[in-house]
């Protein structure tokens, strides 16, 4: 069974993976990360985040950042900047529906063939807060989340990859103290929990 377990793991996606919003410990991902590695010195974690990313350009990164890591398992954290609506509250989402879908399915299958993958879905955010975001052109609504986080489903559904469901897993939790200023990202204690979502998780089904 030991030699089954993920040494080197890598989680990829935006801003939420390299911590934002947490000011303490530096996000979920450095917590696992913080917690796997020294259990055995050949475990390592990757927390490779860049803010404002969509899918597409990670589905690029995974192609060319990946494969000189070799991971042993992937999980992907695709965000919610596809929904972004800039220049107005009318503004149309920053990728289309169907185009989000066809990227999802790229992303997917591209990660599959590098390792085991499962894919996140974002966190509920508070709406009041980023309509419009920090005081920008640039606007979230839950709406937009809702449709596309359905999309991940289905499309994870289709290429069999699991999903770590934070949006179900916090949609009837109290989340004002569990997100940052910005009311997009999730606070200190939010990132406290979904590291130990995620330990739960990739300990149930990978090690």
């Amino acid at each position: 069974m030991a030699e089954r377990i993920p040494r080197k793991i890598v989680f990829i996606g935006s801003s939420s993976i390299y911590g934002r919003g947490d000011t303490e410990l530096g996000g979920f991902v450095q917590r696992f990360r913080f917690h796997f590695e020294p259990m055995n010195p050949k475990n390592l974690v990757y927390s490779l985040g860049v803010f404002g990313e969509n899918v597409k350009a990670l589905a690029l990164r995974i192609s060319s950042e990946l494969p000189p890591r070799s991971p042993h398992l992937i999980g992907i954290y695709p965000g919610f900047n596809d929904i972004c609506r800039i220049g107005g509250a009318k503004a149309n989402t920053e990728v289309a529906l169907k185009v989000f879908r066809n990227e999802m399915l790229n992303l997917l299958q591209i990660s599959k063939m590098l390792a085991p993958t499962f894919v996140m879905t974002g966190i509920p955010f508070d709406e009041q807060r980023t309509t419009p975001f920090l005081k920008s052109d640039s606007y979230f609504f839950r709406s937009d989340a809702k449709v596309y986080s359905q999309v991940v489903r289905e499309v994870a559904s289709l290429e069999a990859v699991p999903i770590l469901d934070f949006d179900l897993l916090w949609r009837d939790r109290e989340i004002s103290n569990l997100l940052a200023e910005d009311g997009l990202h999730a606070s200190p204690s939010g990132h406290q929990l979904l590291f130990k979502q995620t330990w739960n998780f990739v300990s149930k089904n990978y090690f």
